[in-house]
């Protein structure tokens, strides 16, 4: 691919419910299609999370699901991949249905969030915390599990995709590449959240500082995800600041549902092209992607 073009993607449907954003997909055939509507959008990837068909509840480790939805979504020219549950220990109880799909399904990309963070969540508005007891307290990423996850990513010769919430993920990250842990090209998302109370606040700053951790001359595809965020003028900011800085974006009504409930995936994808328009950058596909990643 252009080695300028962005990289646009989507979060599909995390745990909104659709009291939230009444657009937000749940049945594998509702997120296959969401995927394509996306796809045909400008995007390249989509992330999901597998839901009860009937219920919307989380269903993160649910293999048949997430196949099922997958199978749907490989009519779009889009590169898709899972979540996994975070109250669990092993491996295998984390992402062993990601590693299922890569044989049953060509999953091409696993997500490997790097460094454990709180779930601390603030709510602006009335400037309170309105789940002191959620549980669990923390999303553990501890570095024997994200070193079996690399091992296992390599053995079956898919990509990572990470993650990082925080400085010290980022910084995880620069220290892995060091020790030779980690291949090139390098695929990271860095979230920046409003809500969530982890890592600094929503700025260009925090993104700037963020990408200041990374080692000069890594070769890196890196997206700027506004993540729980509700003001629709912030997303932008940031999103507008990392396509300038030679990023990618991630968008969608599964990340924030309330910066606008009545939009759809597509329109947020649509919006992101825009963005990348107006600073002269063109869109990657899909398709340019595995190349890049050089991805089976």
């Amino acid at each position: 691919m252009e080695r300028d073009a962005v990289v646009i993607e989507v979060g599909l449907n995390e745990a909104v419910m659709r009291a939230q954003a009444s657009h937000v997909a749940y049945t594998p055939a509702e997120c296959a299609a969401d995927a394509m509507s996306c796809a045909g959008a400008g995007a390249a990837l989509v992330h999901w999370h597998a839901r009860d068909p009937k219920t919307g509840m989380q269903r993160l480790s649910d293999t048949a699901l997430y196949a099922e939805a997958l199978d749907g979504m490989s009519a779009a020219d889009v590169l898709a991949y899972p979540t996994y549950p975070v109250d669990v220990d092993t491996l295998d109880e984390r992402l062993g249905h990601c590693f299922d799909l890569v044989g049953s399904h060509g999953l091409e990309l696993v997500p490997v969030d790097l460094g454990s963070v709180s779930t601390v969540v603030w709510d602006g508005a009335t400037r309170s915390f309105p789940f002191p007891a959620i549980e669990p307290g923390v999303v553990a990423n501890p570095l024997a599990f994200t070193l079996a996850a690399l091992e296992r990513t390599r053995d079956l010769g898919v990509s990572p995709t990470f993650g990082v919430f925080d400085l010290g993920g980022t910084r995880t990250l620069a220290l892995l590449i060091e020790a030779g842990l980690v291949r090139e090209p390098v695929m990271l998302k860095v979230f920046l959240s409003e809500s969530w109370a982890v890592g600094p606040f929503p700025t260009t700053a925090a993104l700037d500082f963020h990408l200041s951790q990374l080692p000069d001359g890594l070769d890196l595809e890196w997206l700027a995800v506004p993540y729980s965020i509700g003001d629709p003028v912030l997303i932008e900011t940031l999103c507008r600041h990392a396509i300038e800085r030679g990023g990618g974006v991630r968008v969608g009504i599964g990340d924030n549902p309330a910066a606008d409930p009545d939009a759809t995936n597509a329109v947020w994808v649509e919006r992101a092209v825009g963005w990348a328009e107006a600073a002269g950058r063109p869109i990657a596909t899909a398709a340019d992607v595995r190349r890049r990643l050089s991805l089976r």
